[in-house]
């Protein structure tokens, strides 16, 4: 098996922890791409997606480590930039994206995200029209669409040209990633985004650099678990979380390994992590429940009683404080 020393082409190796720089990790788990269960997980990964070109990962190792001092769980050898725009270009084609992210355009899932930016917005305590917001990695835009909506000025980045020109297609104002620095923003919002970062402690820091006083950072990353303990087993599945069917064909742990996804999911946070990262950036974490307001449909008792239910889910979120790896954090004024 390849040294972790000498990263295979179309890979870049990372050395220490990408959040800390702590050069001392404990390796936990390793697989060849070549070998199951890592082979048979990403070839069921990207089996609806796209097209997986193995040569493009020839001689590469899933190579996984613990830092001992902020917690992160990292993939060593990570896609370099060539290799990360075939993945977000043609093995997750944009067109199945755009299908997949399509079906979740519904009213339901609108009033599930406006009702969550009307929390974070209150905490602000700005006029809406004067909120700035980067949604930074929007991916098609179901976020970004809701929060322009409710009034505030939405920039946002992304991979590819493709979902450039969609973000713009929505009137959001899309920006190449180096036009962020000297921006200002009141809230950042990352939904599913860390996780893929090759840099998330030097990206989290020149992020943290744009908020505004008082603005707020909202993370929002796959729940770790028992991730830790899953590979120092050598238990990986072979069956990818977001494959077809994959969650329910998976018992007990399906979530977990999903969290350091091959290829995709570079660094798998825990609290410890991200108090790390507040820390050391000067953020205070309020909050790592989400929170939302619910719309009370008054057409039927039945749309009545559906939305009481709704509510009495979020007041048992509030009361068990449910972590589920959402933080949001406040920069002070």
């Amino acid at each position: 098996m390849q040294s972790q020393d000498s990263a295979p082409v179309h890979f870049v190796g990372r050395k220490a922890c990408p959040v800390c720089s702590d050069g001392d990790p404990a390796r936990i788990y390793e697989c060849s791409y070549s070998d199951d269960p890592v082979r048979s997980l990403i070839t069921s990964h990207f089996a609806g997606q796209g097209e997986v070109d193995w040569t493009l990962l020839k001689s590469a190792n899933f190579f996984v480590d613990h830092c001992r001092q902020c917690d992160l769980i990292y993939q060593t050898e990570v896609p370099g930039d060539d290799l990360l725009n075939t993945i977000y270009t043609r093995m997750i084609r944009p067109k199945n994206l755009e299908e997949y992210e399509s079906g979740l355009l519904t009213l339901d899932n609108y009033q599930r995200i406006s009702g969550e930016f009307a929390s974070i917005f209150r905490k602000l305590g700005k006029p809406i029209g004067e909120i700035r917001v980067l949604d930074y990695g929007m991916g098609m835009g179901r976020w970004a669409r809701v929060a322009r909506g409710m009034g505030a000025k939405v920039y946002a980045t992304e991979i590819g040209a493709d979902k450039h020109r969609h973000g713009v297609s929505l009137g959001i104002q899309m920006l190449d990633d180096h036009k962020i620095d000297g921006m200002t923003f009141d809230l950042i919002h990352t939904e599913q985004v860390c996780e893929h970062l090759v840099h998330p402690g030097r990206d989290f820091a020149r992020l943290t650099k744009t908020l505004a006083p008082g603005g707020l950072f909202k993370v929002a990353i796959p729940f770790r678990g028992r991730l830790e303990n899953i590979l120092r087993a050598g238990k990986l599945h072979n069956v990818s979380l977001f494959a077809t069917e994959g969650a329910r064909a998976i018992p007990g742990d399906a979530e977990a390994c999903g969290a350091i996804q091959p290829l995709e999911h570079l660094n798998a946070f825990s609290s410890r992590t991200i108090d790390w990262l507040a820390c050391e950036n000067g953020l205070e974490v309020i909050a790592q429940t989400r929170r939302r307001s619910i719309a009370i449909n008054t057409d039927s008792l039945r749309s009545f009683a559906t939305a009481m239910g709704q509510l009495g889910v979020e007041l048992a979120k509030a009361a068990m404080r449910l972590r589920v790896g959402y933080y949001l954090l406040r920069k002070p004024r």
